[in-house]
């Protein structure tokens, strides 16, 4: 499943099994979540439509790519942040 979380300071964006493995897995790594104003979870296609940008895009890499979708840049159900707006 894919999630967005919002902060009062930044969106993030994670991957997670389900909310409550979201939940108890963002406390446990990040000491608490109670600062996160809304928690979303989004759809397939909504997924496909966001782009983050590559942070280590490398341009001399021709299968590197500039951008890439949420979507795309999510593997699996183990809990992870995939995208942040902390991160540009």
């Amino acid at each position: 499943m894919i999630f967005k979380l919002k902060f009062d300071d930044r969106t993030e964006f994670a991957q997670a099994k389900s909310h409550l493995h979201l939940l108890q897995s963002y406390e446990s790594e990040y000491d608490g979540f109670q600062d996160m104003e809304e928690l979303e979870e989004i759809s397939e296609e909504e997924a496909k439509k966001i782009m983050l940008k590559n942070t280590d895009y490398d341009e001399s890499d021709p299968d590197d790519m500039e951008e890439i979708s949420l979507y795309d840049s999510v593997v699996g159900d183990d809990f992870v942040l995939v995208g942040s707006t902390d991160w540009v």
